[in-house]
């Protein structure tokens, strides 16, 4: 099979003005889905809520920070555990290249809508690829590249961005699926999925894991059946990739920092075995298929437009090109085995079908759990075989009428359609709702001068953490709030959102905060956010300690003079007595 593209005599132009054309496509859709005001970089009023809040604060604090290592440290942030903007999943790669210039950014500023209107243009970019190994058609090229733009797996992981690259499974896809003429070839094609595998490596974990396994069976196919490399060989791309990328995570604090994900989620968060046909509400036509609450993150419906193309393409007789696929895949046999490994570690140790376990493998599993255990949301791991499917789906659509292209390309333009009209999204523009940064309002925090060096929550808002230390009353965003007070008074906070924690340590920090509280240990530049039920210890200092109540928050400080304090005398704390037998209903 030969890639249908423009070579030889044609201008290098022309052969990128079909992806190009599908980088338009993807700009498009997000375009449609509501994206444009999220392009601009100083607009927050849409990042404050879920994932997005704990990505934006965590470049904030990075960008002010001093370089370090691991590259990204973030030592104002959840001060003093342990953080990274890799542990922040603030998208090492891009808050690494900006940091350089955080002195002339704007002082609010994010990144995040350009990043996925960038994700969706590369994965039109790389849709056209695939398409150009199975079709020389144009139209074509941009029907199918639309499918992949419109894939509902990559729309529904917007709410967190760094996930958002599918552009690079879909490339290292292409890579997989293209043909090499030689050695020199091959050699070329390793050099692109060393790239791939380094990006990802700073992008996300999870990516970078999959992105691995692909290469390695691209690896293995390039020496069997490919025979274009020696085993020998191969191994040594082997070592480079694995240096690189063990390198790369080293170096964004991935491992090393003797902090971990927690092994309870595994088996949890994992994928339905009727991933791929189960809309889970995406769908405003189809009913969704049961299947657990937690199992949104094996979401891998395949979109009821290509649904409705695969019914098609393999209705009456058997397609004319369906034995050319058949030898096409026999001859890419070690993609379909990785495809395979990656999806029963999507379905995990508890197998279900339709929300019903039909397998648990827990006991069998259990000496592999300190490693599995880190893929908690194991489910992820669906989205190789949903894009594996689509190009098989779209490859059989254009082979079967091959020999009648305009019926094709009708097909595929209804497909196209039909996915567009069925998407959830494009009617909600959930992602791009309108939802307010966090952001403290009353003028009274303009008093908080510089002799104030650290905003400490007591006890500290570990979000994610199960440590019954850090437990509390303050609400999940608080930390956000009062991380945005410390990042633009230029203070540290002891409270944030981690990827990875290490609960010894979220113990061990929050043990020795409430002892120096109970024993009067405060610091003079620390302002103590306080939770109500631990309000008493600072009471008893007497003159020594003042609070107040500023926006809903309970406020110490251990200083006897300063514009603030005067600010906590006029706001005193309103007492919170419990209700007793005799109080009124």
């Amino acid at each position: 099979m030969t890639e249908h593209t423009a070579h030889g005599g044609a201008a290098p132009q022309r052969a990128w003005l079909l992806p190009g054309c599908g980088a338009v496509l993807g700009l498009l859709w997000f375009l449609a889905l509501g994206g444009g005001r999220a392009l601009d970089p100083t607009y927050l009023d849409w990042l404050g809520w879920g994932d997005f809040a704990q990505h934006v604060l965590g470049w904030l604090f990075f960008r002010e920070a001093p370089w370090g290592f691991p590259l990204g440290k973030t030592p104002d942030l959840m001060r003093p555990l342990t953080m990274t903007v890799g542990l922040s999943d603030s998208n090492p790669w891009v808050s690494l290249a900006l940091k350089p210039f955080a002195r002339w950014l704007p002082r609010d500023f994010q990144f995040i809508g350009p990043w996925l209107a960038l994700c969706l243009a590369l994965q039109g970019v790389m849709g056209v690829k695939v398409m150009a190994l199975f079709t020389p058609r144009a139209a074509q090229q941009l029907l199918g590249a639309a499918l992949f733009v419109l894939a509902p797996v990559l729309v529904f992981r917007f709410g967190h961005d760094t996930l958002s690259a599918h552009w690079m499974l879909t490339a290292l896809l292409y890579l997989s699926l293209r043909p090499r003429a030689d050695a020199r070839a091959a050699w070329r094609t390793l050099g692109w999925v060393l790239a791939l595998n380094a990006l990802g490596a700073g992008t996300h974990p999870y990516l970078e894991v999959m992105l691995f396994a692909l290469s390695l069976a691209l690896l293995v196919s390039l020496v069997w059946p490919e025979r274009l490399l020696t085993w020998r060989e191969a191994g040594a791309a082997f070592a480079v990739g694995s240096l690189v990328v063990g390198g790369l995570f080293v170096a964004f604090g991935y491992v090393g920092q003797d902090v971990r994900g927690g092994v309870s989620g595994f088996g949890v968060y994992s994928a339905d075995m009727l991933a791929l046909i189960n809309p889970m509400r995406w769908s405003r036509v189809l009913p969704g298929l049961p299947a657990r609450e937690e199992q949104y993150e094996g979401f891998g419906y395949l979109g009821t437009g290509t649904l409705a193309l695969a019914c098609i393409a393999l209705l009456g007789h058997p397609p004319m090109g369906w034995r050319q696929a058949r030898a096409f895949a026999k001859s890419r046999l070690p993609l379909l085995v990785a495809t395979a490994l990656l999806t029963l570690l999507a379905f995990s140790t508890t197998v279900t079908l339709g929300a019903t376990t039909v397998l648990t493998m827990r006991k069998l599993a259990e000496p592999l759990m300190p490693v599995l255990g880190v893929f908690r949301a194991s489910g992820r791991f669906i989205w190789p075989l949903h894009y594996l499917v689509l190009t098989g789906i779209l490859a059989l659509a254009v082979w079967r009428w091959r020999a009648r292209p305009a019926l094709g390309t009708a097909v595929l333009l209804g497909a196209v359609a039909l996915q567009v009209l069925d998407t959830q999204e494009l009617w909600t523009q959930n992602s791009f709702r309108v939802a307010p940064w966090p952001r403290l309002q009353a003028p009274e925090w303009e008093h908080l001068d510089a002799s104030f060096r650290h905003v400490a929550l007591v006890p500290p808002s570990i979000h994610g953490s199960e440590e019954p230390c850090v437990q509390s009353a303050f609400a999940q965003e608080d930390y956000v709030r009062l991380g945005d007070l410390a990042y633009r008074k230029g203070m540290t906070t002891n409270s944030g959102y981690a990827a990875r924690l290490n609960e010894k340590h979220v113990a061990r920090v929050c043990e020795a905060l409430k002892a120096d509280v109970e024993h009067g240990q405060l610091a003079e530049d620390t302002l103590y956010v306080v939770d109500p039920p631990m309000l008493e210890p600072f009471l008893r200092q007497g003159e020594r300690v003042t609070c107040g109540e500023l926006e809903g928050f309970i406020l110490c400080v251990a200083t006897r003079e300063g514009r603030f304090r005067e600010v906590l005398l006029q706001h005193p704390v309103r007492v919170r007595r419990p209700p007793t037998a005799d109080s009124p209903p």
